[in-house]
């Protein structure tokens, strides 16, 4: 019989730090794998329902962010355009990334190109004003989340938290 799927508790990394991190170890070395039980189903839930209203929308109104208008590559790109390994995915999708409000280091003629990458993401204000809030709000929970078990993961090796916390933003 295979391995059980293990299922971390979030709370618990409040309330008992020392054993969260042992259970996400345990999950990480044994199993690989792990479902996160959290209290944030609200924030996705909305989230969710931004995207399903924005999906459903006429394509026209998709096109309003399309990607091809972004140097960064950002924005939606309906169904045929993405492409894995030359195979067309039937799928659409929104293409966002970590927000960029200054534009002058990917403006600058002498900055490398991937510079250019540095941008603010296409949000659909004008049909869906609810939209990028839900999603940042979204965002935001991931980053906390993400935060929670990579402290998790520094305690369960033994590794200081800050030593990790510079390389990520």
């Amino acid at each position: 019989m295979p391995p059980k799927l293990p299922v971390l508790n979030l709370s618990l990394s409040s309330k008992n730090p020392a054993l969260f991190a042992e259970q996400l170890r345990s999950a990480c070395h044994e199993i690989g794998f792990f479902l996160i039980k959290h209290d944030h189903a609200q924030t996705c839930e909305v989230a969710l329902e931004n995207a399903r209203e924005f999906f459903n929308r006429e394509e026209k109104d998709k096109m309003s962010i399309g990607y091809e208008n972004s140097p960064a590559f950002r924005g939606y790109m309906p169904i045929g355009v993405e492409n894995t390994s030359g195979d067309i995915d039937f799928r659409q999708q929104i293409e966002y990334a970590a927000e960029y409000h200054d534009h002058r280091t990917r403006d600058d003629k002498r900055s490398l190109v991937y510079h250019r990458l540095r941008a603010s993401n296409p949000w659909p204000d004008e049909i869906i004003p609810s939209f990028k809030p839900a999603i940042m709000a979204y965002v935001e929970t991931i980053f906390e989340v993400a935060g929670v078990l990579r402290n998790a993961m520094c305690t369960a090796l033994n590794v200081e938290p800050k030593n990790l916390s510079r390389h990520f933003g």
